[in-house]
């Protein structure tokens, strides 16, 4: 019986791998530029003025993670391009996919966990200090 090939380890792992067809070049030079673009347009979109404190955290968190992944993939793209032993093995692109889902994971924990908690922090120290008295 054998293995489909990407279940095999010697595809992932092997040091000198076939390249990827044109196609599959391609998709991959957009979704890395894409991600590289989009996350220069949120940083963009960040810097200017009005937004709410945690509302700008949440946006420069999202572009940060955008632009990290989108360089990686694009550096990975132009290893495997320039055939590149050893550092164009399909690894680094599970290693990518990784990086994709942990950059998610603290994304959707900043979003559901941390911010509703500084908000009812936020909420419950004005809700004292309207008692406390002020400087005139």
């Amino acid at each position: 019986m054998t293995l489909p090939p990407l279940l095999r380890p010697s595809y992932w792992f092997d040091p000198t791998p076939i390249a990827f067809s044109p196609v599959v070049q391609n998709v991959f030079l957009i979704v890395f530029g894409t991600f590289l673009f989009v996350g220069i347009f949120v940083r963009l979109v960040a810097l200017k003025r009005g937004w709410e404190k945690m509302t700008k955290r949440f946006l420069v968190r999202i572009s940060g993670s955008l632009m990290v992944l989108g360089v990686f993939g694009l550096v990975l793209y132009i290893l495997d391009l320039q055939r590149v032993s050893v550092l164009s093995a399909r690894v680094f692109y599970i290693l990518w996919l990784a990086a994709l889902a942990w950059y998610i994971y603290r994304i959707v924990k900043f979003a559901w966990v941390d911010i509703p908690a500084v908000q009812k922090k936020k909420e419950e120290r004005e809700r004292i200090e309207k008692w406390l008295p002020k400087k005139k």
